[in-house]
């Protein structure tokens, strides 16, 4: 319900007389509007801008410039950025904190993002690291997931677990898992499991003992969905191992499942929400490729498909919308 509807329900139960409503209208309609976030968006949407503007720039004009003088320009602004993020740095507290600048954690941002051109390109230009490509991903992650304890960036997070994930060798496509993906390789598929049930751990852990314990949700969001992809990947693509694939993939969701559930009763807000999303969506999937290729249900006849869709689905949003929250069930 928007402010005037409550307010039109309040005079009308007689909760309030008419003129205070007029004057609560006057001042709901006059109070300033927040545009912090759109502020928010559109400065990392800049930064994300000009990161790309600076690989396009390098790519095109590399031969006219100079692998020198670029480098050298992208390490200046590099060390810029982070010399002024370090001078506008929140004081250390394992609880949420923030930067004493309003551009610090863009600062920041921007100057890992830099990093990442400047690496990118040192290999390209002069092949630094040799044969050695692990080390080009493992870098980053070393770097940025230090920086992102030091100072609270939840973005600077999800670079360094991007970057780690990427060290082992996984490149997670949800779209083209089952065509085309890297997910073929079984040691592939159990390096990524390892890799998120470490991250998983870790974060727990971390909540438990109230080191940074906002940073569980990036965590999970991340760690979750490659450790349910890689699930996933291993019921696609290995008929010989399906059933531990299964168990697992219904292990993990169950185990969001009651997460989001524990989550809810806390806080009792929608940020737990995603959690309960993912396990729903990943484990949908799973199930329905159990029943049609390992159970071949579809031999009952085309019907089956209809039915099976209809009531599934009916069964899914049903359950989803009866975890809301109270007050968010209705738009």
């Amino acid at each position: 319900m928007s402010p005037t509807d409550v307010l039109n329900e309040l005079s009308k139960q007689g909760i309030i007389p008419p003129e205070q409503q007029v004057k609560l209208a006057e001042i709901e309609q006059k109070r300033p509007f927040s545009v912090h976030w759109e502020l928010r968006s559109i400065l990392y949407l800049g930064i994300l801008l000009l990161s790309s503007g600076l690989g396009l720039l390098v790519y095109d004009n590399f031969d006219q410039i100079g692998h020198g003088a670029l480098l050298v320009a992208i390490a200046v602004a590099c060390v810029g950025c982070f010399v002024f993020a370090w001078r506008n740095r929140p004081e250390w507290t394992p609880d949420q904190t923030k930067s004493r600048s309003s551009f610090g954690d863009y600062a920041l941002i921007l100057s890992c993002l830099l990093f990442l051109t400047l690496e990118g390109y040192a290999q390209y230009a002069y092949n630094v690291f040799g044969t050695r490509y692990g080390l080009v991903t493992l870098l980053p992650a070393a770097l940025f997931l230090p920086l992102a304890y030091r100072f609270d960036h939840r973005g600077v997070l999800g670079m360094a677990l991007t970057a780690l994930i990427s060290w082992v060798g996984v490149t997670v496509r949800p779209l083209e898992l089952y065509f085309k993906t890297n997910f073929f390789d079984q040691k592939t598929v159990f390096s990524a499991i390892g890799l998120a049930l470490v991250l998983i751990t870790s974060a727990l852990v971390l909540e438990r003992q109230r080191i940074k314990p906002h940073f569980t949700y990036t965590y999970l969001t991340i760690a979750g969905n490659l450790l349910l992809v890689a699930l996933l990947g291993g019921l696609f693509n290995f008929e010989d191992q399906w059933i531990g694939f299964a168990i697992g993939l219904a292990v993990t969701c169950i185990a969001f499942d009651q997460y989001a559930r524990r989550e809810r009763r806390l806080a009792n807000t929608t940020g737990s929400f995603i959690y309960l999303l993912i396990s729903v969506i990943y484990g949908y999937i799973g199930a329905t490729y159990i029943v049609f290729h390992y159970l071949r249900l579809g031999k009952l006849g085309d019907n089956i498909y209809y039915w099976y869709f209809i009531l599934t689905g009916t069964a899914i949003v049903y359950y989803l919308m009866s975890q809301l929250p109270k007050g968010k069930r209705t738009a």
